[in-house]
């Protein structure tokens, strides 16, 4: 009898592998860390040794063009992983200045160039996290943003079985690993990258068949935005770009983008609900600092009257100063101005900050950026339609699941990526999905056992999130949600002798064949 396979949790390596980032760490703990790795998910080849004529890669599958607004450039034929530069290499060529061709084999979420993804991820494996290939030793469980092919699964299993060497491999959809982090099996799942969102369906712990969109709208249109409202605005500009020492037209447009990623980097930017309300934080005021004056000893020394005359003195011109006080706060909170620190200057700046998010939920905007940027009409949406679209569609049929669980779905939406730094976003989304509600239980109509006999139309909508009691991802959680929940399905998947994953002893008797089995 053989006996099961048991693995040292310090060996397990996650790979989180989006459209644009790599998140990447070894070894499972109690208290789930952040990932150690980070890496951009591009590779690079310098001009100088490109050919002159070039050629599709033999290694090119099916790319959904319209997922990304930047065109990628055919590699050429015949180049090793080695060829490419990755990493801190590729960080340094472009510092210094060198002719490099960029790719991205990821962007569209799915693997656009098989060379590049192995060069991508053996940098990973072997530099970054400095595993040792010849031990044999480590399981790697990964995710990756969209459902490929059972040929392409097949492929990665040969990929990191024969040229990785790993102990074992395991793959989950992106989506699903994001809203098992926020404690949920089922919901709709929302990532937003810097050209693109990602809209996910999942039911009970799987993607369901035709129930994903990808919108053409993402972080760098927001960015992009707000950009333009700040070049608009002559105060700020007269603060970034002083008449003493005035920036050129390039600069100061480099540095209003630079100040556009302070703000909602630093929580600055609240896009407001569909009514236009603003939930602000509360602050907490000061205590007097003569509040602890030893007042035994003024009255011992006889000094009481003066100190009374003093206060006296002290509320009058207080009383003054907090009116005029309170008069220009009504004024700024009118504006909702903040002021700011930023490269050495005090910036004020109001509430059209707060505008930064209207690519991805106002339908004017959208039209706008479709006039006048070339967007794709049939992928460019904003969220709430995507979403709409994405649970309308879905082939209940084919996935086993009764119609009457459409509803369900809409029970948890999650707002994953960077840009849920922009802490309200996720409620401002609920907000916006409210006239997709059905307020009104007649439409529904009543069997004869008094229930509903459709639920087609969802009854409520809840924003999800990662919760409070994962210490380590409070402040940036739902940002690296696939990662997190990628750890806890690794913990489960690896430590059952029967979990879903793929053994290098399974691999070498049935071959790249056995993945359907994990399928």
């Amino acid at each position: 009898m053989v006996p099961p396979i048991q693995f040292k949790e310090n060996t397990i390596v996650v790979i989180d592998t989006g459209r644009r980032n790599i998140y990447a760490g070894r070894g499972l703990h109690d208290f789930i860390q952040l990932p150690s790795v980070t890496l951009q998910a591009r590779v690079g080849l310098r001009k100088s040794e490109l050919p002159k004529s070039r050629v599709g890669s033999e290694a090119m599958e099916d790319v959904e063009t319209a997922a990304s607004s930047q065109v990628q450039p055919a590699p050429p034929k015949g180049l090793r992983p080695s060829g490419y530069l990755v990493g801190r290499q590729l960080d340094q060529a472009l510092a210094d200045g060198e002719a490099i061709e960029v790719y991205w084999p990821f962007a569209d979420g799915k693997i656009a160039d098989w060379v590049q993804a192995e060069a991508l991820w053996k940098y990973l494996l072997f530099q970054s996290i400095q595993l040792r290939r010849t031990l044999n030793e480590f399981p790697v469980l990964l995710s990756f943003p969209k459902a490929l092919s059972v040929d392409s699964y097949q492929r990665l299993a040969q990929l990191f079985f024969e040229r990785f060497n790993v102990a074992a491999f395991s793959v989950f959809d992106r989506p699903v690993m994001q809203i098992f982090a926020a404690n949920a099996s089922y919901g709709v799942v929302v990532d937003i990258d810097e050209y693109a969102a990602d809209i996910s369906c999942v039911w009970d712990g799987a993607l369901l068949n035709g129930g994903s969109i990808t919108t053409s709208i993402g972080l760098a249109d927001c960015e992009k935005h707000l950009t333009n409202l700040f070049m608009s605005n002559p105060t700020l500009l007269a603060t970034l770009s002083p008449k003493d020492n005035p920036l050129a037209p390039e600069d100061l447009l480099a540095t209003v983008q630079r100040f556009t990623t302070f703000l909602w980097t630093e929580g600055h930017v609240k896009p407001p609900s569909s009514t236009g309300v603003i939930v602000a934080d509360l602050g907490r005021g000061d205590e007097d600092p003569d509040s602890g004056a030893n007042l035994a000893a003024i009255i011992v020394q006889g000094k009481e009257k003066a100190l009374i005359e003093a206060n006296s003195k002290k509320k009058g011109a207080a009383a003054a100063r907090d009116a005029a006080e309170r008069e220009r706060e009504k004024e700024r909170a009118a504006l909702d101005l903040i002021e700011v620190e930023f490269e050495g200057k005090k910036v004020t700046v109001g509430k059209d900050r707060h505008r930064m998010c209207e690519p991805l939920l106002d339908a004017g905007c959208v039209k706008k950026l479709i006039a006048e940027e070339g967007k794709d009409e049939l992928t460019a949406m904003t969220i709430q339609e995507g979403l709409h679209l994405a649970t309308s569609r879905l082939e209940w049929s084919a996935s086993g699941i009764e119609p009457i669980r459409r509803s369900a779905i809409w029970e948890a939406v999650q707002v994953t990526g960077k840009m849920t730094r922009v802490r309200t976003l996720g409620p401002a989304l609920i907000s916006y999905l409210q006239p997709y509600i059905t307020r009104d239980p007649a439409e529904y109509g009543v069997g004869a056992n008094g229930q509903p006999v459709s639920t087609d139309q969802p009854l409520t909508s809840k924003y999800v999130r990662v919760p409070e009691y994962f210490a380590n991802y409070r402040e940036r959680g739902d940002e690296f949600a696939a990662y997190l929940g990628a750890n806890i399905v690794a913990k489960l998947t690896f430590n059952d002798p029967t979990g879903r994953f793929l053994s290098k002893t399974d691999y070498s008797n049935k071959g790249p064949a056995a993945m359907s089995e994990i399928l």
